[in-house]
């Protein structure tokens, strides 16, 4: 596909021809009725005489003699051919970019010693993917060749150049050096979009997929990795593709998840959900991440493809420097009988806090007495905690209402200065008369 001539009286020359997968030649130039598609032209020509004036190459056509096949591929309206494009073509990310690279000696006489070297340079580093002048080939004969594949996964985006090298010995002993440089661009064959929303304890998040380039994209999967302790599952959603034709092949489409070119979009959601007690704060204050995508895809004749995202992150979550939450609860609360219920205070931070205390309101935010009551002391304090340490306490409370109440108002704060920290969620309980 690429080439070049040795310069500057050199005897070698490189050749670059990238290995890719043949696209089908539809010859648009054949003619073509679109009568063909309800009966063959045999029968036009009999019934109407519509073809008796044609010679015979202007009357096979795409659809000539569509019921009397000589070969199956007849059927399809192909030429049959399988054409390689003129150049590097469209490289993507996410790729692998395979090519076979020729050195002929294209003079009269043998040349000796020959090193060759492959690098592929990017604006971020330079790799080399084929060396072989420490151990150098001993000749290339006069009009003689040497051919090798290299192989490359594409990484970065942007413009990528293959330099070609040959250190060899010319015939009248003279030590010469070759490069050949062939540049290409590798562009995004995808655009990710997400979308995160938070209800509740439950995190969704929505993945918008488009397709870049020029050809149907077939994806393989498209798999999100949580990050732990975090595990994911996978929501059905309908996509435009899935609603293009309620027929027989809508259901395929929709199965083999093909993307349409040039802006083509998929949508897929997935429910992220956390076990009980894990902590819900990245390291990074104000940070949640969630995890990854990994997308695998295939074109039209089968090319692999696979891309992984960067980590995705969710809303940001005030980080809490104390957390105040319920252990463990009685199996039952009776009418005015004193019940005790297990907190823990937890230290959320790499310095010390404290001492701490604990209290609840007797009222609420509207000035009505609760439902349920500290039994006792209306305050305790909690001694000064470690830097990411947590403590356990028994609190006794009485209701005074039967039925749903709800366990409110319980606060923490700092017993030096009283900075609030945290307000324990409002917990219910059913209360049986006595």
């Amino acid at each position: 596909m690429s080439s070049g001539q040795g310069g500057g009286g050199h005897s070698l020359a490189f050749r670059v021809m990238r290995l890719c997968r043949p696209a089908l030649q539809v010859d648009l130039g054949l003619r073509f009725d679109p009568g063909d598609l309800v009966q063959g032209e045999d029968s036009y020509e009999e019934d109407h005489g519509l073809l008796s004036g044609l010679d015979v190459r202007e009357r096979e056509g795409v659809y000539w003699k569509r019921t009397e096949l000589e070969r199956p591929i007849d059927a399809l309206g192909l030429s049959g051919l399988l054409v390689l494009p003129q150049s590097f073509g469209s490289i993507y990310l996410g790729e692998s970019f395979c090519s076979y690279i020729s050195v002929g000696n294209h003079t009269t006489h043998d040349v000796r010693d020959v090193g060759i070297k492959a690098e592929l340079q990017t604006e971020r580093q330079r790799l080399t993917l084929a060396d072989s002048t420490k151990a150098p080939m001993d000749y290339i004969r006069a009009g003689g060749r040497h051919d090798f594949i290299i192989e490359h996964d594409i990484k970065e985006l942007g413009p990528h150049t293959l330099v070609c090298m040959a250190v060899y010995t010319d015939w009248d002993g003279e030590r010469k050096y070759l490069p050949q440089y062939f540049k290409f661009m590798a562009s995004n064959p995808l655009s990710v979009r997400t979308k995160v929303r938070t209800v509740k304890e439950t995190t969704y998040l929505e993945a918008c997929i488009e397709n870049s380039t020029k050809s149907l994209l077939f994806l393989d999967h498209v798999r999100f990795e949580p990050q732990p302790p975090m595990t994911a599952t996978v929501l059905e959603v309908e996509n435009e593709n899935d609603t293009d034709s309620d027929g027989p092949l809508s259901g395929l489409l929709k199965k083999i998840k093909v993307v349409k070119a040039n802006g083509g979009i998929r949508h897929f959601l997935y429910q992220l959900t956390r076990p009980s007690g894990a902590p819900t704060v990245a390291k990074a204050e104000g940070s949640n991440t969630l995890g990854k995508l990994e997308i695998m895809w295939r074109t039209t004749l089968g090319e692999p493809g696979r891309l992984q995202t960067q980590q995705i992150l969710g809303n940001p979550i005030a980080r809490k420097e104390v957390n105040l939450h319920i252990v463990e609860l009685p199996s039952r609360v009776l009418l005015e009988r004193p019940f005790l219920v297990r907190l823990s205070v937890s230290n959320q931070t790499d310095r010390h806090i404290g001492p701490l205390q604990i209290s609840m309101s007797q009222d609420d935010a509207q000035g009505v007495s609760r439902a349920i009551v500290v039994n006792g002391l209306w305050t305790m304090v909690v001694p000064q905690l470690e830097p990411f340490a947590s403590t356990d306490f028994n609190l006794s409370l009485v209701a005074t209402a039967v039925g749903v109440q709800k366990i409110t108002g319980i606060a923490v704060v700092d017993v030096r200065d009283g900075k609030p920290y945290d307000t324990l969620l409002a917990t219910e309980v059913f209360v049986e008369p006595e």
